[in-house]
């Protein structure tokens, strides 16, 4: 610790100097705390700047040469401040410099912080004002956002309008008020479950949002220097602000310096004009994880060994817009990347195999420049790779050689890693530097000695960019290196010349030529041939040939390595010791035969190369698995071998011998990963996939319809295309059976990550809208990852998205940073721990996300768009956008027909997920129809009850224009609906709405023309009367079927028209008896018996006896002493009355309990539709989340449990006879397994192998 007496000043920092290196690579900057400069240098052109810093100074914060600020983090704004005190307690220093902003000048800033017990230790701060009115407003606001719509506020001005202009009719006014009264009621206890079920499931945890609001004794100072003048343009403070500083990669005029301390992150965003001009600063809270780390860190009781600890976890956790994260739960490692620039989080990641050591530390990562790979490594001998995109891991390497890993970079792009390990020699430690290929060849690994780097313990004296590594050594010396490994030089391969007949040896020419062969570097093992579009290596089984001639083809030799193109140039072979070169020509080879072979009278021979082909890739695989993982994640080679359909090589790839997926704890372990687009791949345009492929011109054209992955490739293909055809979709055969295995493969793993299924989002509604798949998409939605994936995330925020009656409950992971001022403080809460295991997730990331393109805009445009659309759906309902299907969600673009589709656990989670932003619009429609409802009784009522002065009149005027705007409104909706979906709108609910709409406004015109006008004569008050009373009786059914928005009425109305189909033809058998047994009897009437009797007959007329005959129970016919009748009487009683209405009880009482098990079905198809008209309206963005989780409910899931449990043994592919056409070349060699004898020819090919020389060595790493 060092004291500074005159200001007052504990400072417990070390006397160190801080390294840090531009987000490009192309600016490096130095700065210990103790000198008088900040020293910045040009990595390109070696030019050195100076910047002036005194220590006193930067923490004087009265210094009239700087604007000084002062941020406030409740209001988000700033103010001028002065005579603040010094800050108390430093413990350390944080620097960034930015990338050049003005290349003219060579303009670029640099950034120092100093850093406050207070900015690394949370249980510091003591002293935080009450601020429980700021979160009643927030809530207030979340209420009416979240649970209301512009619509409501026109409502209540018309109605309270209205009910001032009436106030004088008692009778209307009560009226109204007795109906609003009563819906309102009604609409508050159905609401009421909903608003209040989530605090039974999420609970609030508000101690770092209250942490976030106090404030910091740091401070950051930042510096504008050019190299250009060599000078220290001017500075800035931001005060009460401190942390680790970093810079953002560029994307405009502006920088974005982000603060980053032990509770929040603050993003600034910096212009630079004639002086520095900073905007206002936006707040966000660290990820509670990280949080919670600063939170509960051990020896609490050495307050600022405490801060230490947290501010050299914060420093490792931070690189460039990435914050890692790595927690321990139940002996599994969970490792969070966010996205500071985005705010988003990237990915979770698992670890399984790790010793703990330290918990405090964090762990060291890398993530290569495209943002496609991350290497991690918990500070041991050990390095796991992953991919980003999905989170799964492709390796994981322990380097014997290796003490202690503590630093990891990929270079060259993404071809190697860099390692920079801790060792000791003579009790100094030091570093050493090693080298891993992670592109999948076999020498991948050396180590690259340096022993004049020493050791310390600071992680701040190394710093990393884009190919550029900055490291402080022991000479107090700052060392700028760029890490590349050396290329191989290659020396073409002189063999001797022999010359063959080109049909043995290339059979799959129909042009017969000589050839040329010899043996590989003289080594007689090793026959090499060059043949007219082919380079081949052999090697003999036995022994070594005495000459080329006793060469006999697959009799006496193995094929080792094969590349066959069209663009080869023979004349030229080279050397090249990679084993990329041959499995990447094995797998090019492969599509290459597929393509041109069509009709071939050496059927034989060309199996014996397939078989061959296949050999060499198998072989790889079994003795190298770990090298054909990153290999397979470097190159497309899954794409190669579903062209050429090689059904066997891919089913040994995703399978093992007894069918199931491979197991990563198994020696091989996973071989196969999926990734989203071909065009990441880092090797895919040396390849020329798309070229080897062969599109027609008119398809390459389409960017949207080309294939980007494995399983749109396995879709898009036909069986045994023509040259140059591709086929939009598969029908038959071997096609079928691959994209079977690839679904197989992924839902089996996705119960471990959901990762696995990135892709099946994209093709899941191909499949489920063409019939054809449904056999087996039956099979595929029946997997367990459908309905039994648990939530395995760290994250344990959650949104409540949906819970109701009979549904599942639907919730959405915090997977963004949010603000202390937003209302995602209040939306996101802790889930109960004893819910935590009945979480589940839907295993389709971004599967309700919409693929719309945003454009960046600014706040206030934002706001004005937002303004601007709340009362235009005030006034104009909103119309539907013109987006094609294809940028729409995966869920949206599913034809939901099929009622199994329904029963799916993560379908319905899917649809709930979407359900409380699409309640909220069509409860404006609902509200809208109360209105109309309410205004159709009182004005037919005043009118019908004869009040129609002109006095009056013109009070009901206002009234009247109300209730047209409203039917025209609703009108209107109606009409658009029949323009979006034409045919599809007829339906029994759709007509009902229209014709609920036009009776009522037809209605009111027509006793507006009696009673008003004075016109239509003709048309009596008692019709009027009687249309009035059934349009009254319409309206009430369409308010029932609007009420349908609450899951408790949609369900009921669904048993009630369940059970009236079932009933229909039961009551036309029913009154077909009625009629007889009614008209029977009304004959027997006729009788002049009864012409003189003074009572009442009952069957006077056939409708009276058809009505009695129903009510044949309560008919008293005692007062006729006539025994036929009375023997009618009897039959009619005990058919109609006994028997028929008791069965009708009976087939109700069963249709009803049948009925109320599928009122969940019915629920959900009605809040399918809406949601599916409602997300193609033009209206403002909705909320997305990629991930969906619910609450497993097993009563709601009993039917997919059952039958998923009966078919949980069945595979995709069971359909498959693998038998294969004997008149076809097969690529589906099984026996070739068996076959296989590791053996150490590819470590011979490995130093002498040899490649085209249309392709560059160095496309393969070195």
């Amino acid at each position: 610790m060092t004291s500074n007496l005159e200001c007052g000043i504990c400072a417990y920092d070390d006397n160190i100097t801080y390294v840090a290196i531009s987000p490009d690579g192309s600016i490096a900057a130095t700065f210990n705390p103790y000198d008088s400069s900040i020293s910045i240098k040009n990595v390109e052109t070696n030019k050195e700047a100076l910047i002036s810093f005194d220590r006193n100074n930067f923490l004087d914060k009265e210094s009239s040469n700087n604007n000084v600020w002062f941020l406030n983090t409740f209001n988000n704004y700033y103010i001028r401040l002065k005579n603040k005190k010094q800050p108390e307690n430093i413990i350390g220093w944080s620097l960034a410099v930015s990338d050049i902003i003005n290349i003219t000048n060579g303009t670029c800033l640099v950034a120092i912080s100093c850093i406050t017990d207070k900015d690394t230790n949370p249980k510091e701060i003591t002293e935080i004002e009450k601020d429980s009115s700021r979160r009643v407003y927030l809530r207030i606001y979340l209420i009416l956002k979240t649970r209301g719509d512009s619509r409501i506020l026109l409502i209540i001005l018309l109605l309270a309008l209205y009910c001032l202009f009436i106030q004088t009719f008692t009778y209307m006014y009560t009226l109204i008020l007795s109906i609003a009264v009563f819906i309102s009621i009604l609409v508050f206890i159905l609401f009421l479950p909903e608003l209040f079920y989530s605090s039974k499931i999420l609970e609030e945890d508000i101690e770092q949002d209250r942490l976030s609001r106090a404030s910091s004794e740091g401070v950051i100072k930042i510096f504008k220097t050019s190299f250009k003048n060599n000078n220290d343009d001017g500075n800035t403070s931001i005060n009460n602000c401190g942390g680790v500083v970093t810079f953002l990669k560029r994307s405009d005029t502006s920088v974005i310096l982000v603060c980053t301390n032990s509770i929040k992150i603050k993003k600034f965003r910096i212009k630079l004009n004639k002086n520095i001009s900073i905007s206002k600063g936006d707040t966000y809270l660290l990820p509670e994880n990280l949080f919670k780390i600063f939170y509960n860190t051990k020896n609490a009781k050495d307050k600022i060994k405490n801060a230490k600890i947290n501010w050299k976890y914060l420093s490792k956790s931070m690189y460039q817009e990435f914050l890692m994260i790595n927690t321990i739960d139940h002996q599994k490692m969970n490792i969070e990347i966010y996205n500071v620039s985005t705010l988003q989080l990237v990915n979770v990641f698992y670890k399984d195999d790790f010793l703990i050591s330290n918990v405090n530390e964090p762990g060291i990562f890398a993530v290569s420049i495209n943002s496609r790979l991350f290497a991690f490594s918990y500070g041991d001998n050990a390095i796991t790779i992953y991919l980003m995109e999905s989170g799964l891991e492709i390796v994981s390497k322990r380097f014997n050689d290796i003490r202690e890993i503590k630093f990891l970079k990929f270079i060259e792009e993404e071809k190697k890693l860099l390692i920079i390990e801790k060792y000791e020699k003579d009790n100094v430690k030091f570093t050493k530097f090693h080298i891993w290929i992670i592109s999948g060849c076999l020498n991948d690994y050396f180590s690259i000695s340096n022993d004049t780097l020493k050791y310390e313990e600071y992680y701040h004296i190394t710093t990393k960019a884009d190919g550029k590594i900055v490291f402080h050594n022991h000479n107090n010396q700052v060392e700028i290196t760029t890490i590349k490994s050396e290329k191989n030089d290659m020396s073409t391969d002189e063999h001797d010349g022999h010359s063959y007949n080109s049909h043995d040896l290339e059979p799959w020419n129909n042009s017969i030529e000589t050839i040329r062969g010899g043996f590989l570097n003289n080594d007689r093992r090793f026959p090499v041939i060059t043949g007219q579009n082919s380079i081949q290596v052999w090697k003999l089984i036995s022994r070594d040939f005495e000459n080329f001639e006793e060469f006999k083809n697959f009799e006496n030799s193995k094929l080792v390595y094969i590349f066959i193109s069209g663009n080869i140039k023979p004349e030229k072979v080279t050397k090249f010791p990679d084993m990329n070169t041959v499995i990447t020509h094995a797998c090019k080879s492969l599509a290459y035969l597929y393509k041109h072979v069509k009709s071939n009278n050496s059927k034989e021979i060309l199996q014996q190369f397939v078989n061959g082909i296949t050999d060499i890739i198998k072989d790889f695989i079994k003795g190298n698995p770990d090298n054909w993982k990153l290999m397979e994640v470097q190159y497309p080679l899954m794409a190669y071998l579903i062209y050429s359909r090689s059904i066997s090589l891919i089913k040994y790839i995703l399978f093992d011998a007894n069918g199931q997926t491979r197991s990563q704890k198994k020696n091989i372990g996973m071989l196969h990963r999926p990734q989203k687009r071909y065009d990441s791949y880092p090797y895919i345009n040396d390849l020329k996939l798309y070229d080897d492929f062969k599109f027609e011109q008119d398809y390459m054209k389409d960017d949207d319809s080309k294939p980007t992955n494995d399983l749109e490739l396995a879709l898009k293909l036909k069986d045994e295309p023509a040259y140059g055809e591709l086929a939009l979709e598969f029908r038959q055969g071997r096609d079928a059976i691959i994209l079977a295995y690839l679904l197989e493969y992924y839902s089996e793993n996705s119960m471990t990550h959901i990762g696995w299924m990135i892709n099946v989002t994209k093709i899941l509604p191909k499949l489920l809208n063409d019939d054809y798949y449904a056999s087996y998409i039956n099979l595929l939605l029946h997997k367990p990852c459908f309905g039994e994936m648990k939530y395995n995330f760290p994250i344990k925020r959650f949104r409540a998205l949906s819970y109701g009656y009979d549904t599942l409950e639907v919730y959405a992971p915090l997977i963004n940073l949010i603000s202390p001022n937003s209302l995602d403080i209040l939306r996101y809460k802790k889930l109960k721990d004893v819910i935590s295991p009945d979480i589940y997730m839907v295993p389709l990331p971004n599967f309700t996300t919409h693929k719309i393109e945003k454009f960046e805009k600014s706040s206030f445009y934002e706001e004005y768009e937002k303004i601007i659309h709340f009362f235009r759906n005030m006034f104009i309902p909103p119309c539907y956008n013109n987006i094609d299907d294809k940028k729409l969600s995966s869920f949206l673009q599913i034809k939901k027909n099929e009622r199994a589709f329904f029963n799916i656990p993560a379908m319905e989670a899917a649809i709930n997920s979407r359900w409380d932003q699409t309640k909220v619009h069509w409860k404006g429609s609902l509200y809208l129809y109360f209105m109309f409802l309410i205004l159709f009784s009182s004005l037919s009522h005043y009118y019908l009850r004869g009040y129609n002065s002109i006095d009056t009149s013109i009070r009901t005027g206002f009234g009247i224009i109300i209730f047209y705007y409203i039917g025209i409104y609703l009108l209107i909706i109606e009409i658009m609906q029949m323009q979006k979906y034409a045919k599809k709108y007829i339906t029994i609910f759709n007509m009902f709405d229209l014709f609920s709409i036009i009776s009522g406004m037809a209605i009111i015109t027509l006793i507006l023309l009696v009673k008003v006008f004075n016109k239509a004569d003709g048309i009596s008050e008692e019709l009027i009367t009687i249309l009035t009373t059934v349009t009254t009786l319409i309206l009430w059914i369409e308010m029932l079927l609007l009420f349908r928005l609450f899951s408790v009425i949609a369900i009921n109305v669904f048993i009630f028209g369940n059970i009236l189909k079932k009933i229909i033809p039961f009551f036309a058998f029913m009154f077909i008896f009625i009629i007889g047994f009614g008209h029977s009897i009304f004959v027997l009437f006729m009788n002049p018996l009864f012409h003189d009797r003074n009572q009442d007959n009952p069957f006077d007329t056939i409708w009276d006896a058809i009505l009695s005959a129903y009510y044949m129970s309560s008919v008293d016919l005692n007062i006729y002493n006539y025994w036929p009748l009375k023997l009618f009487a009897f039959i009619a009683n005990v058919i109609i009355v006994l028997i028929l209405l008791n069965m009708i009880i009976a087939l109700m009482n069963d249709t009803f309990n049948k009925a109320k098990e599928d009122g969940n079905l019915g629920l959900l198809m009605y809040r399918a539709e809406l949601i599916d008209d409602f997300e193609r309206l033009d209206g403002p963005s909705l909320y997305n989340s990629p991930y969906i989780c619910f609450r497993q409910d097993p009563e709601l899931m009993k039917k997919w449990i059952s039958k998923s449990q009966e078919i949980k043994e069945t595979k995709l592919y069971s359909w498959f006879n693998e038998s294969i056409d004997k008149n076809k070349i097969n690529y589906d060699n099984d026996d070739i397994g068996e076959k296989l004898t590791p053996s150490n020819e590819y470590q011979v090919l490995v130093s002498s192998s040899i490649v085209a020389s249309s392709y560059a060595p160095d496309q393969f790493g070195s």
